[in-house]
């Protein structure tokens, strides 16, 4: 199935087309038809070529133009209708150029009423649609003349109709359907109905479906489409859908239905602006946003490259995705004021730092956003599934633009930064402490502002630091004096009941210089190495990840050493905030996870 869209002034004929076209009236209320005048969204099918054409008709008057654009908002064909008798007039415009901001690059223009002119003012007729389409986006529209009650021209309608929707794409299938609700009701026997264009992805019967804004659950009961019942409907499709588990006053006009967890609930996002020529610069303010089949109040400010906008929508949130257009128009003027395209729905760092951001492909956009990324955490910001998200990712990354860091994508510029700070701080520690072999992982990792996975991860790729035993080093030799070697190695030989200075027949001179570099740790006067210690912080914190609390004599069983030694790391423990003391026993300290087995 392919849907078109009507678009044009009022009483131009947009409905008779159609009827005439289809067989159908698309006026379904009794005011409409009394009226002559349509008021809101009509629908209407037909066979074309061997495909299935369903009409979306719109209404043309000025009134209505929110209900235009919940009929246009969805659909990636239109059939612009201009009347020979009136010409261009300004809801031919503003439809015109709606059509152009949401970015419908495919369709045709219809002059109707052509049997109540004379040939010159036909000829007139179509001489001022090429000067109004001169230089537009619209302008290789193929033009067709036709009248809808005496039926000429229809079989030119129909044929031109069928080589354009033939080189219109077909719909995208992203693996993400989401349909923008145009009509909700309660129909006899079946419940809550709701009716749209799908897009994104296909869509099938007992499917769990979320409605947002509400975010209320509900389960597809069965779908239909031109007038046929289907276990599955495919993007492009029009539709019907029975919702179950759901109430007909729970959806409107203006929601979607999505698949849960597919979507992020967009709140405020950034977008390139494109003004509606004589408009003037959007810079701050609340303006109507007509996203999907709504409309919405917007707090829409400019960045400071005036191409750009944040937009945030007043009390709401919508399933969107990037390439996503909308329309901002003004309710005190009521004149459409520019269309935006959405470039990032989830934005995280200062307005001032968007702009520079914005104007990158999407891959690098989303990295330059959030520089470690995962398939599964920028799907959603990519507007797509997860295979699309990797190609995505595998593209960046074969540009240059990133490297693939243990299980992250990781921009070059952000991988690049972070070793060169690791290198400087490692090299400082072993100037600064030239007894020590290196500075240990945990330790580097917060002085960086990074977890310890993402750390050793990013080490791996570079060969200028070396992790051995969760200590980082640059391998250069450390030089000791042979007394403070020999006691720093009768140390670490016991770890847990090491022996005293005395015993190893060391002076008070050279452990005052192991403990000055932090090699070796004073506790309580027994001198512990610095490994014994960071051993000690792991062992304990690692236990108390399976299990409440420990007694001393569990860290004594841990450590496999005595209440002697045990008590001093115990009460160090305690002081860093590894652990915190409740009676006599010890449970995790707000530091423990630092050390833990996920840390």
């Amino acid at each position: 199935m392919r849907v078109v869209a009507t678009a044009g002034h009022v009483d131009h004929g947009k409905s008779t087309l159609v009827l005439a076209l289809t067989g159908t009236d698309p006026d379904r209320f009794p005011e409409e038809k009394a009226r002559g005048l349509t008021i809101d969204l009509g629908f209407a099918f037909t066979e074309l070529g061997g495909d299935v054409v369903g009409f979306v008709d719109v209404p043309g008057h000025i009134r209505f133009i929110k209900n235009m654009l919940a009929g246009v908002g969805a659909v990636e064909v239109a059939m612009l209708v201009v009347a020979a008798n009136e010409g261009w007039k300004p809801q031919t415009e503003e439809h015109a150029r709606i059509l152009e901001l949401l970015g419908v690059g495919h369709g045709l223009v219809v002059v109707t009423k052509a049997d109540l002119v004379d040939t010159d003012t036909l000829e007139l007729a179509q001489l001022e649609l090429a000067d109004r389409f001169e230089h537009r986006p619209l302008g290789d529209w193929p033009v067709v003349v036709a009248d809808a009650v005496s039926g000429r021209g229809l079989d030119d309608v129909k044929a031109t109709l069928t080589r354009v929707l033939a080189a219109a794409p077909a719909a995208a299938d992203r693996g993400r359907p989401r349909l923008w609700v145009d009509r909700s009701f309660a129909a006899r026997g079946a419940g809550t109905v709701v009716t749209g264009t799908l897009g994104g992805g296909s869509l099938a019967v007992d499917d769990e479906v979320v409605v947002e804004p509400s975010g209320r659950r509900a389960r597809v009961r069965g779908i239909e489409s031109h007038h046929d019942r289907l276990t599955r409907a495919e993007p492009g499709a029009r539709v019907a859908v029975n919702l179950a588990g759901i109430e007909r006053g729970d959806v409107a006009r203006g929601d979607a239905l999505v698949v849960p967890g597919q979507w992020l609930p967009v709140t405020a996002f950034d977008a390139e602006l494109t003004m509606v020529p004589g408009e003037e610069p959007v810079t701050r303010g609340v303006l109507q946003a007509h996203v999907g089949s709504g409309v919405h109040p917007a707090h829409v400010r400019a960045l400071d490259d005036p191409r750009f906008v944040r937009v945030r929508l007043a009390g709401t949130h919508l399933p969107l995705a990037p390439g996503d257009r909308l329309v901002l128009r003004s309710s005190a003027r009521r004149t459409t004021v520019a269309g935006a395209t959405v470039l990032d729905v989830a934005p995280t760092r200062r307005a001032a730092d968007a702009p520079a951001r914005l104007d990158r492909p999407l891959g690098e956009r989303v990295l330059a956003a959030r520089p470690w990324a995962r398939a599964n955490d920028v799907d959603a910001l990519a507007g797509t599934d997860l295979a699309g998200a990797q190609t995505m990712l595998d593209a960046v990354v074969a540009g240059g633009h990133a490297a693939v860091v243990g299980v992250w994508t990781v921009a070059t510029d952000t991988r690049d930064a972070l070793l060169a700070r690791a290198v400087a701080v490692t090299e400082r520690h072993e100037r600064d402490h030239p007894v020590e072999r290196g500075i240990d992982l945990a330790v580097l990792a917060s002085r960086l502002d990074l977890d310890v996975p993402r750390l050793r991860a990013v080490l791996a790729t570079d060969e200028r630091l070396r992790v051995e035993r969760d200590v980082v080093s640059t391998g250069a030799a450390s030089t000791l004096p042979a007394d403070a070697q020999r006691f720093l190695d009768a140390l670490r030989a016991a770890p847990f009941a090491p022996p005293s200075p005395a015993e190893v027949g060391v002076g008070a001179d050279v452990v005052r210089v192991l403990v000055k570099d932090g090699a070796v740790v004073a506790l309580d006067g027994i001198y512990f190495a610095a490994e014994a210690v960071e051993e000690a912080r792991r062992r304990v914190s690692r236990a108390l990840d399976t299990r409440p609390a420990l007694k001393l004599s569990d860290v004594r069983d841990l450590l496999g050493s005595t209440r002697k030694f045990v008590v001093p790391i115990a009460t160090r423990l305690d002081s860093e905030g590894i652990t915190r003391r409740r009676g006599d026993e010890r449970i995790a300290g707000p530091r423990a996870a630092n050390y833990s087995s996920g840390g």
